[in-house]
Formats: structure tokens, sequence, C-alpha cells
């Protein structure tokens, strides 16, 4: 058995949803946009 660890993907999925995100590419701070999904992971840590 290895006792190296790692993560495994279990489920992935795009919930829709209307949700601010915030990006830092503006040179005056950070510029708010609107986003319509969520990408999401489940996953499992192996030890």
């Amino acid at each position: 058995m290895s006792t190296k660890g790692g993560y495994v993907e279990i489920l992935t999925f795009t919930h829709f949803a209307r949700v601010f995100k915030f990006s830092g590419q503006s040179n005056f701070g950070r510029k708010k946009e609107i986003s319509h999904e969520i990408k999401v992971s489940v996953v499992m840590e192996l030890v």
C-alpha cells in the first residue's frame, strides 16, 4: 500500500445561480461581475 496521499474527484457539476464574482484585474482594485454559474467539485482526500 502506498503512503502517498492525494485527492480523488468523485463528482463535478455546474450549479446555475446568480452570484457576484470579484476579479482582481483592474488597476484600481477589484471589478465586480455578475455570474450565472458556479462550478462544483466533490473530492475525497486519500490518506
